[in-house]
């Protein structure tokens, strides 16, 4: 059973939602804080609106290759009240930050058609913690862990005013995870949160086959006035994990061994609808307002089912079986409104700036958020700036976002020590972990290169 908890309290950690994941990615549209949907165009509009990759079909550089990174920091810190109303001592997150790529390349198929691939990855925080701090039970480390999409998108002009895109998907999803959990059996009486009985659960888990789909439109309303709309369907993700138990240094588990290292865990990631509308209210300047709404109420549950894994040889017990794991989350939908502008100063000089703000809402519930999704309201602001030499165009990004501090209270947070030896005949330990107040912020720094081939 300690297997099995591991892998449902490691994969729990991987919810790329509200605190794990911003509403934007790659350089040109994070430095217009996301606000790139109507104004979508060759491969920066990966992820956003497949629409925009048909502008390659009739730019004059049709053919296209496009790279860039951006350098993604979440701080989080978290004060913990613990199950017997002490404060415990602040932690903060340990994981250095990220380099994320978008790769793409991109060409005409015919005058009004256009191929791209794609390789991305969100702009995600991971955490990384003291394996013996107060957090212990909800994460220790993430920090390893990785998600790539692969994107093949077809995009179409249809007529002069109207383009058209579908992009075929495939998540990879590499999942690196250590958490602490109470191995404390009904057996014996525990204290809550007695080290003698903690466990530690690394679970390893690749899962290379998750398809989905992304549709979106954009039309020309006028010279001036343009709107778009995008679909994202969800990822399904299902996978094996191994998993690495180390047993509680208690007595109670002296000879006993953890036998079969699989569980099969799935979840889902959910739905996202975009809009916007891009005006060009004077020459070379262009303003954008977007909308997000991701369906993060389709995230309820993980479900974790052990493949034949059990517990022998604890004292005075013999085998315990293990049976399917179900780990509460109630994550709620969210909202994204995004603000950029773009624009060159001079027409003489090959320079644009960018810049703009969004606000999104919060997904994690109170009642079941941690140190896993250190999530709030978020307020993201964006600047950049491109500039063209010759075939060559350079791209860079900065942004900052705060994120509205939270309070769980022992009144709210209901979010469980996991006890996976104790069965369902045993008095049930009540014991919640995500008491405290959360506080987080991110930072991202990008530069990219496209160039016509």
């Amino acid at each position: 059973m300690t297997i099995a908890v591991a892998v449902a309290t490691a994969v729990s950690s991987t919810a790329w939602a509200g605190g794990i994941q911003l509403a934007t990615r790659g350089v040109r549209p994070t430095a217009r804080a996301g606000a790139f949907v109507a104004g979508a165009d060759g491969l920066g509009a990966f992820g956003f609106n497949p629409a925009g990759v048909a502008a390659l079909a009739r730019d004059q550089h049709s053919r296209m290759a496009l790279v860039d990174f951006g350098f993604v920091h979440q701080g989080a810190s978290y004060r913990r009240i613990d199950s017997g109303r002490n404060v415990q001592p602040e932690v903060s997150n340990q994981a250095p930050g990220l380099p994320i790529p978008t790769l793409g390349v991109g060409f005409d198929l015919w005058d009004d058609a256009v191929l791209a691939v794609g390789v991305y990855a969100p702009y995600a925080g991971l955490g990384k913690y003291d394996e013996d701090g107060p957090q212990r039970y909800s994460l220790i480390d993430l920090s390893s862990s990785l998600l790539a999409v692969t994107e093949v998108t077809f995009g179409y002009h249809l007529g002069d005013r109207v383009r058209l895109g579908v992009g075929l998907q495939n998540m990879v999803f590499y999942l690196d995870s250590t958490v602490a959990f109470s191995a404390c059996p009904g057996e014996t009486v525990c204290a809550p949160e007695d080290p003698e009985f903690d466990a530690v659960g690394r679970v390893s888990q690749l899962s290379l086959f998750n398809p989905s789909a992304t549709v979106g439109a954009q039309v020309d309303i006028t010279d001036w006035l343009r709107v778009g709309a995008a679909a994202q369907l969800p990822f399904n993700i299902s996978g094996t994990g191994t998993i690495e138990t180390r047993l509680p240094p208690s007595g109670f588990f002296d000879g006993a061994e953890v036998v079969g290292d699989e569980a099969e865990v799935t979840f889902t990631l959910p739905a996202a609808f975009r809009v916007g509308i891009e005006a060009e209210p004077i020459a070379r300047w262009k303003v954008e307002l977007a909308a997000q709404y991701e369906m993060w109420s389709q995230h309820d549950e993980f479900l974790i089912e052990p493949k034949d894994v059990r517990i022998e040889n604890a004292a005075g017990v013999g085998t315990y079986e293990i049976g399917t794991l179900r780990i509460p989350r109630d994550f709620e939908d969210t909202v994204a409104v995004n603000l950029g502008v773009e624009g060159q100063p001079l027409e003489s000089l090959p320079l644009t700036v960018l810049g703009g703000y969004s606000f999104e809402t919060a997904a994690a519930p109170e009642s079941t958020m941690t140190v896993m999704t250190v999530d709030g309201n978020r307020h993201l602001l964006a600047a950049g700036a491109g500039y063209q030499l010759g075939s060559w165009k350079l791209d860079a990004a900065l942004s900052f976002v705060a994120v509205q501090g939270r309070t769980v209270t022992p009144e709210v947070g209901r979010a469980p020590q996991l006890s996976p030896i104790r069965d369902e005949s045993d008095e049930p330990l009540e014991v919640f972990v995500n008491w405290g107040d959360y506080s987080s912020s991110w930072l991202v720094v990008g530069a990219g290169v496209s160039r016509p081939f």
